[in-house]
């Protein structure tokens, strides 16, 4: 019997995406990949533009195109987890509807994929900023080659594949559907990604980043959960929080409790250099609840996460309140 399962499921979740959608959706006809093999699920989460339009008229060319709909809007990772579980495809990955994959890109991670026997690959990213493009690499310098995914999590002291938290790099087989790591937490209103990014190193047995044609993301758009001031900004604590709850279910796992550490008082730091955009009040909770989040871990992590911080940090950090 022929198995009719499509070989790839690109899941994109839409809200109000009518502008750019077509982009989205007319890259995904450039991908080298039979229109039979390539399945593309949109989740419409309670649009109240076009969105359903564009749809409907680009089904008329795109036979691999369906769409679910939320009658109220649920959120990006609701939207996420409704797609991945409508999809069938042997690979799974995202894109968002403002961004768009370069040509022969899914040809390209399908090959890689099938070749190399991983649970998931992982991609550069570009990014547009009007018509300029910045190639952003994955800081993974072995590539094409199997990988222990928890070697992407260490050292503490800089970038890793755990801070490389880019949704749509994310190329995933079904093992990694039907294990269930491709569900995004539902309760962060932002930094679901973060969490997912530490889920999946966690729960894989094997991982490649490969370099491909790769995915745009595109940057400075109006109403980014990135750009927001209110308390959807306090996810990344609620994050943080879960990942180390799950490094202390296994002993085995301590030793990335300094890598947590670091990364929370660094997107903390983030966030004091953009303290006039909140409310005192939210800015109030966000000290409070990282503060909270901080003072879990053992006081020798914390020693030396201090004695490894660079000055101007220190400072920022001590000016709003926060005691690391």
């Amino acid at each position: 019997m022929t198995d009719a399962r499509p070989q790839v499921s690109v899941v994109v979740p839409a809200r109000d995406a009518g502008g750019h959608l077509p982009d989205a959706l007319g890259s995904l006809a450039r991908q080298g990949i039979a229109p039979t093999d390539l399945e593309v699920v949109v989740v419409d989460d309670g649009s109240t533009d076009d969105t359903l339009e564009v749809l409907e008229e680009a089904s008329t060319r795109m036979p691999g195109l369906r769409w679910v709909h939320h009658r109220t809007a649920r959120g990006v990772s609701a939207a996420r987890n409704r797609g991945v579980k409508e999809s069938r495809g042997r690979w799974v990955t995202f894109l968002d509807p403002d961004d768009w994959f370069y040509p022969g890109h899914l040809a390209h991670m399908l090959a890689a994929g099938d070749a190399l026997d991983v649970d998931f690959l992982v991609c550069d990213q570009v990014q547009a900023y009007g018509e300029e493009r910045r190639r952003v690499r994955a800081p993974e310098v072995r590539r094409h080659v199997g990988l222990d995914p928890r070697t992407g999590i260490l050292p503490t002291t800089r970038s890793t594949m755990v801070n490389y938290v880019q949704v749509s790099s994310r190329f995933l087989s079904r093992r990694v559907v039907d294990d269930g790591l491709a569900v995004f937490d539902e309760d962060l209103p932002t930094a679901e990604d973060r969490e997912w990014a530490w889920r999946l190193l966690l729960g894989t047995r094997r991982y490649a980043v490969v370099d491909a044609p790769g995915y745009v993301y595109r940057r400075q758009v109006a109403n980014s959960l990135t750009d927001i001031g209110d308390v959807r900004q306090l996810g990344f604590v609620t994050a943080y929080d879960g990942v180390l709850d799950r490094l202390r279910q296994d002993a085995t796992l301590a030793r990335y409790e300094p890598k947590v550490l670091r990364d929370t008082i660094a997107v903390l730091h983030h966030h004091t250099k953009r303290r006039q955009a909140y409310p005192d009040d939210v800015w109030a909770q966000l000290v409070d609840r990282s503060q909270g989040l901080v003072d879990r871990f053992d006081p020798a992590v914390r020693a030396e996460q201090r004695a490894a911080m660079d000055a101007r940090r220190a400072h920022d950090l001590r000016k709003q309140g926060v005691h690391v």
